[in-house]
């Protein structure tokens, strides 16, 4: 069953976007092909010595672009070998020129799908090692492109590392492409490094992402890991029948039963999965130890009030991300639970996040605005913790009046004391220090 599901999923792999839409890039290379242009342009107006462009080469390249925007090719082509031959020479104007022209043949050449042609006028422009350290790094990732359009994922892999080491910041576009290659080189260990950061880079990772990270985990038979991508899927996209299905053959791969049950029985109502239901999908995840899932269905419920807007609701996206140790977002859910309250419970549980945190300014003006609404279960205690936040700021006498206060509790007069204590021996150190 599991061998199924790795095939299933290397097909649905090979037919997803992943596959197929990253490399018609024709609009990418006209886009580089204009950068080249407007580069020329700023370097002549510069007067380098190192990258200049002669006026009639940059009328030349500028009329071949506006046959590239009239889809007329082969014409561009003609001018383009043309100009080659009026550029050859051994100095560095004319070495630079001529890179610039096969460069320029390259984008022309894959604009045409001549990806053979466009690889060889690649590698040429590199070759000649003319080009500005932006443009080569751009050529690099334009053949990179092209050697996985044409099957050559071992040069492709290779020269994206080269790349992804050069660029302050990689898109997360190339570590998919690079993701890609070493899959089709079943080199599994190094996919997922490389689908990890495209996920963690990108703002809206595709689904297709996710099926690439699936199948490399599949095929290496981490099936631990493999069940993590699909709770995000299923998070994702809890419609698709197909993930839950999945799901449901690794835990029984795995010989978790009642997990694997659990899957099948949610299985059946996937597609009226609403409100009430989306929450038992949440604390399902949260049974199976997977609390940034469950979180991820009840942030996204929530936003998209498919899940009622609540602060009992909104607590327990807080708790979630708790669990998935995401501090700053379960701060956020218990803010959006207080704004729903009338008292400062949440605000205390905000604050005492903080506190953890050792954010003492934000932990205190949590308890300030907890204090403030009222309504607390233990009003002592959050005295004796805004005395130690104000301890922690350095605002003594703030200090002395939230713990005197707390000190008139019998539950906490005593510890209360014992900060009192601790502060005065704080300050007259201070102030033998300064005498």
């Amino acid at each position: 069953m599991v061998y199924y599901m790795i095939t299933h999923q290397l097909g649905r792999f090979k037919n997803s976007s992943v596959a197929q839409d990253n490399f018609f890039f024709t609009a990418v290379l006209r886009s580089a092909f204009l950068l080249i242009l407007g580069g020329a342009l700023a370097v002549n107006a510069k007067a380098s010595d190192q990258y200049l462009l002669t006026p009639s080469t940059y009328k030349t390249l500028s009329a071949v672009h506006e046959l590239l925007d009239k889809q007329q090719y082969v014409s561009a082509i003609v001018q383009l070998k043309a100009l080659q031959e009026r550029v050859k020479g051994t100095s560095k104007t004319k070495i630079y020129e001529q890179a610039v022209v096969l460069q320029n043949s390259g984008y022309v050449y894959a604009s045409m799908e001549d990806y053979p042609k466009a690889i060889q006028a690649f590698e040429a422009s590199l070759n000649l090692n003319s080009l500005p350290a932006q443009v080569i790094r751009d050529v690099r990732y334009s053949l990179a492109q092209l050697y996985m359009a044409t099957e050559q994922y071992a040069k492709a892999a290779r020269l994206l590392e080269v790349w992804l080491k050069e660029v302050e910041t990689p898109r997360a576009e190339a570590h998919v492409l690079a993701a890609s290659a070493y899959y089709y080189l079943e080199q599994y260990n190094q996919t997922v490094p490389h689908i990890i950061a495209a996920i963690d880079l990108a703002k809206d990772p595709q689904e297709s992402w996710y099926q690439l990270h699936l199948a490399a985990r599949l095929e290496l038979k981490q099936y631990n890991d493999a069940a993590q991508v699909l709770g995000t899927l299923i998070g994702l996209f809890p419609e698709k029948e197909q993930y839950w299905q999945q799901l449901a053959t690794i835990y029984m791969e795995m010989s978790k039963e009642q997990q694997a049950l659990a899957v099948q029985a949610l299985t059946a109502h996937v597609k009226q999965l609403k409100d009430k239901e989306l929450i038992r999908l949440a604390d399902f995840y949260r049974y199976l130890d997977v609390p940034y899932k469950a979180a991820q269905i009840l942030d996204q419920g929530l936003k998209a009030h498919t899940i009622e807007v609540s602060a009992k609701n909104w607590e327990n996206l807080a708790n979630a991300w708790l669990s998935a140790r995401e501090w700053k977002k379960a701060a956020d859910a218990f803010s959006e639970s207080g704004k729903l309250r009338k008292d400062g419970t949440m605000d205390i549980r905000r604050g005492q996040l903080f506190i953890q945190l050792q954010q003492w300014d934000k932990a205190g003006a949590a308890f300030e605005q907890a204090l403030s609404k009222g309504g607390l279960d233990d009003l002592a205690q959050a005295r004796l913790l805004l005395g130690q936040i104000r301890y922690e700021q350095g605002r003594f006498t703030d200090a002395v009046k939230a713990l005197e206060l707390a000190k008139e509790s019998p539950n906490y007069s005593k510890q209360a004391a014992q900060w009192l204590k601790h502060l005065q021996m704080v300050q007259k150190q201070k102030a033998i220090d300064k005498g």
